[in-house]
């Protein structure tokens, strides 16, 4: 039987290219990335709310569970927002961080759909319905999002940018591969399970409701942020 592509998977790439889209529309017109990182450093917070409350429902159901990769994910986040606010960075490397990130989710989540027949027997412990060609996919999407990138913004080449292009993708499977964890430990499928019943939070997870929570939006890109950073201040 041949393999298709989910509309909800569709879905999730057209709002990331038109979120992408919109990001990019903002921060020309405005002329600076601040409400940028102010949106986005909401949504990384806003994902570390959604870890603490299944956590929180997690030991109340089972009185006792680790709570490890759960804990490091918090971390990394909180890590993504000092970063965001901290490091000094060009508006258009914030486009480029953010466009590689959401590429490598994107296509990832594509090609494992339509050509992932092999599962990756070293995350299948962690999240095991990742596969070879959803690997593939974040690499060559990540790369051809970050060349766009490059190429529409003139930013130069050979520098921490390029970097970034053709090795971020490892950063974004390292946070993927981390969400799952967390996920995997807390025994829930999505980021956002508990979160629906909130009176007031559960309002604002609407907006991510097709990518099944902050978390699963922005794991990839908060450790891609973390690893963007240090290669971006290691060669100033």
């Amino acid at each position: 039987m041949r393999n298709t592509v989910p509309r909800l998977t569709l879905k999730q790439t057209v709002a990331d290219t038109l979120l992408m889209c919109t990001a990019f529309f903002v921060t020309a017109m405005i002329g600076n990335a601040w409400p940028f990182r102010i949106i986005v450093g909401l949504c990384f917070l806003m994902a570390i709310v959604e870890l603490f409350v299944s956590a929180y429902y997690a030991f109340e159901d089972r009185k006792h569970c680790d709570v490890i990769f759960c804990t490091i994910m918090m971390i990394v986040l909180l890590t993504a927002i000092v970063l965001l606010y901290t490091v000094k960075l060009a508006k258009e490397q914030y486009l480029l961080w953010m466009g590689v990130a959401m590429a490598s989710d994107a296509f990832g989540l594509i090609f494992g759909r339509l050509f992932g027949a092999r599962r990756a027997f070293f995350s299948k412990n962690i999240s095991p319905n990742k596969t070879y060609a959803g690997y593939i996919g974040e690499f060559l999407g990540s790369a051809m999002a970050g060349l766009i990138v490059i190429t529409i913004l003139r930013m130069p080449f050979m520098n921490a940018s390029t970097l970034y292009v053709y090795t971020g993708f490892v950063a974004c499977v390292i946070g993927d591969l981390l969400g799952s964890a967390a996920k995997r430990e807390l025994c829930i499928k999505d980021s956002d399970e508990f979160m629906k019943e909130l009176p007031i939070i559960g309002k604002l997870e609407i907006f991510v409701r097709s990518r099944h929570g902050f978390l699963d939006c922005f794991d990839s890109a908060s450790v891609a942020l973390i690893y963007f950073a240090i290669i971006t201040m290691g060669c100033l």
